[in-house]
C-alpha cells in the first residue's frame, strides 16, 4: 500500500501577515505589500512541506478567510453574511447570502505549484448549501459554482471537500446526489473533520469520490468497515490542539488502519490547521510527515 502525507485546508498565518492585514485594514500599508508578505508566507509554506516530506502541496489558502467566502465572492447570486461561529471553535465565517441565480463568475485561479504535484480545498456542497441556509440546493452549488472551479483546478493531484456539518446532519443522500453533479477530472476526497463519522461512513462507501477524511480524535478506529472501498484520509493530527502528536503513535495507528484493508491510506489533519499557532502547525507537519516516511521505509 501506498502511504501518502499532505495537509489541506487553510494554514495558520505568520505573525507577519497578520500584522500585515492589520496594517492594512488601518490605512498603514498597501494591498501590494500585504500580497508580498502573503507570497513571502506561500514560499515558506512550501518549503516547510517539503521539508517534512510531505508527499503532496498545499498552498495554505492564505488569501482565504474561510472555505466559503471566495466562492461567494467570486460568483453572481452569492454574496457573505454576518459572521457565524463555526461549530464550537472560537473562529467564524461568513454565512453565504443568495440574492439569485448562482453561478460561478471568476473561477479562483490554481497556486503556482506543478502539477499534479498539490492539492486543493473547497467545501462540500452540503456544507456550502448549509452556509447559505438551505435558501439554494447543494446540487445547485455543485452544478453552477463548484463543478467550474473543479474543471480550473483540474492540474491538482487531489481536490479535497471539506464537510464539517454531515456529522451532526442527516443529509447524507442529499450529499451523495450533489457529488454525482460533480467533474471526475481530478479525483476527490471528502474529509469530515472534528466529528464522528461513524452512522455515515457505511453510506458514503457509495458517495461519488476516492476517499474520505476521517476524524480519528472523534471517531473510532473500529468504525472504519474491513476492505473499505475508499481510501481513507486518516486525521491523526488534531487540528483543534496545541499538544504535539508522537510520530511514533501516529505511524503505530497507521498501521493497524492499513489492517483493515481499505482502498489506501493518507495521513492528514483532522481539519484545517489554522486553530493552531503557526509554530506549531508546521511542527504537526513534520511529525506527519516523519511518520509516513517511516512507514514508507519499513515497507
Amino acid at each position: 500500500m501506498t502511504l501518502k502525507a499532505f495537509a489541506p485546508g487553510i494554514y495558520p498565518r505568520s505573525e507577519a501577515l497578520v500584522q500585515a492585514t492589520r496594517d492594512l485594514d488601518r490605512g498603514r500599508t498597501t494591498p501590494e505589500a500585504v500580497a508580498e508578505q502573503r507570497e513571502r508566507d506561500f514560499r515558506e509554506l512550501v518549503s516547510v512541506q517539503q521539508s517534512a516530506g510531505l508527499s503532496l502541496l498545499g498552498d495554505g489558502m492564505l488569501a482565504w478567510q474561510d472555505v466559503f467566502r471566495p466562492l461567494a465572492e467570486a460568483a453572481d447570486g452569492l454574496d457573505a453574511r454576518p459572521l457565524t461561529r463555526f461549530l464550537d471553535t472560537n473562529t467564524f465565517y461568513r454565512g453565504v447570502l443568495v440574492d439569485g441565480e448562482p453561478r460561478l463568475r471568476n473561477p479562483l485561479p490554481p497556486p503556482d505549484l506543478p502539477d499534479r504535484e498539490w492539492i486543493g480545498t473547497l467545501p462540500s456542497p452540503l456544507a456550502f448549501a448549509r452556509a447559505a441556509r438551505d435558501e439554494v440546493s447543494a446540487e445547485k452549488l455543485a452544478m453552477n459554482v463548484l463543478a467550474p472551479q473543479i474543471e480550473a483546478w483540474a492540474g491538482a493531484a487531489f481536490i479535497v471537500l471539506s464537510e464539517p456539518f454531515l456529522a451532526r446532519d442527516e443529509g447524507v443522500g442529499e450529499l451523495i446526489r450533489a457529488l454525482a453533479e460533480l467533474p471526475e477530472s481530478v479525483p476527490l476526497a471528502l474529509q469530515l473533520p472534528f466529528g464522528d463519522v461513524s452512522p455515515v461512513l457505511a453510506a458514503l462507501a457509495e458517495a461519488p469520490v476516492a476517499a474520505i477524511g476521517v476524524d480519528f480524535y472523534s471517531t473510532s478506529l473500529d468504525a472504519v468497515p474491513q476492505a473499505y472501498p475508499k481510501e481513507i484520509l486518516a486525521g491523526v493530527v488534531d487540528a483543534r490542539s496545541s499538544a504535539l502528536e508522537s510520530t511514533e503513535e501516529i505511524a503505530r495507528f497507521a498501521e493497524e488502519l492499513a489492517c483493515r484493508s481499505p482502498m489506501g491510506v493518507s495521513l492528514t489533519p483532522n481539519g484545517d490547521l489554522q486553530f493552531v499557532p503557526e509554530p506549531i502547525a508546521r511542527e504537526k507537519l513534520a511529525r506527519l510527515g516523519r511518520a509516513a516516511t517511516g512507514l514508507a521505509e519499513v515497507a
